[in-house]
């Protein structure tokens, strides 16, 4: 049985071990409008990469050459180096936030924390699998297409999840229905990223880079559009994060927004371990760490006991 919730959305207490996490730092979504008292101040401190990234980008943009003369010399890609980094940064942060937002989904039901968490679950597994698979001998443009087709479901599951709370409606699953749902969704986003790995290596894909040629139209469409999302994504939950002064959603909508340029700095590189690689690289590393920051700021924050 599913109850639809709309406007302040109160997060029921739980017994459970795992402790509730204050969303938005007052244990609810606001409804909209909603006055919050002031005194909220943000950190400056984590915007400040944003900007920094977009100039180094565009300024990689502009000096280096198109791929076909870009020479050896402005390529720095050790083996292994990039799939450790990702598996450390993006992988491992991700699923740590897939895990706390499948026990807050099934402590309180609401489905926006099923479909963050699907989020990150698919995020986390095809950049683990698509830089690994990166490193094999010809399957260079199996890992491309593993890794960026799997950020581009990612940021779809993002859209979907920041459009439902920026509106301050949300769905409340039942108990009883709680688990298969659960299930079924990190079951179907596992089996997404199987069939895309076997799709990419067996070539039925569409090819997503050409070595010595540079990435195709069709990477470049999904490079486009998931960094487009993820920027809605960004707004749409920074608009919320100051409705409600949350720093949880705060840190959320930045690493969705590093999340962005990451993928937009991708988007603009000439190959493989090129500057403009490694900007949008340590962009998506450092957006992993604001994912990591925004859940963990989730369970500091003291909650009220009851006198």
């Amino acid at each position: 049985m599913k109850q639809r919730i709309v406007g302040p959305l109160l997060l029921p207490k739980t017994n459970r071990n795992i402790p509730e996490p204050d969303i938005t730092g007052s244990g609810r979504l606001p409804a909209p409008g909603e006055h919050k008292p002031p005194g909220w101040r943000p950190s400056l401190l984590g915007t400040i990469p944003l900007p920094l990234f977009i100039g180094l980008i565009a300024i990689f943009d502009l000096i280096l050459p198109p791929p076909s003369q870009l020479g050896s010399g402005l390529r720095f890609e050790p083996a292994y180096l990039n799939a450790i980094l990702y598996t450390v940064f993006v992988s491992i942060t991700s699923f740590f936030v897939a895990y706390i937002s499948l026990k807050s989904y099934l402590q309180t039901g609401f489905t926006v924390l099923l479909v963050l968490g699907s989020a990150s679950l698919a995020l986390g597994s095809t950049s683990i699998l698509g830089t690994w698979l990166a490193n094999l001998p010809g399957q260079l443009n199996a890992g491309i297409t593993i890794v960026n087709t799997g950020g581009l479901c990612a940021s779809i599951f993002h859209l979907a999840g920041g459009s439902t709370t920026s509106t301050g409606t949300s769905i409340e699953n039942a108990p009883r229905v709680r688990k298969p749902l659960s299930i079924a969704a990190y079951v179907g986003v596992l089996s997404f990223t199987t069939l895309l790995t076997i799709a990419s290596l067996d070539g039925i894909i569409p090819l997503f880079f050409v070595l010595g040629v540079g990435q195709t139209p069709l990477r470049m469409a999904v490079l486009g559009s998931s960094a487009a999302l993820f920027a809605v994504s960004s707004v749409l939950f920074a608009r919320l994060c100051f409705s409600s002064k949350s720093d949880t959603l705060y840190w959320y909508s930045l690493a969705l927004g590093m999340t962005s340029i990451g993928t937009l700095a991708i988007f603009f590189g000439r190959a493989p371990g090129d500057p403009i690689s490694w900007t949008g690289r340590t962009a998506q590393f450092l957006g992993g760490i604001y994912f990591l920051q925004a859940v963990l700021t989730a369970f500091r924050r003291p909650h009220p006991t009851p006198s």
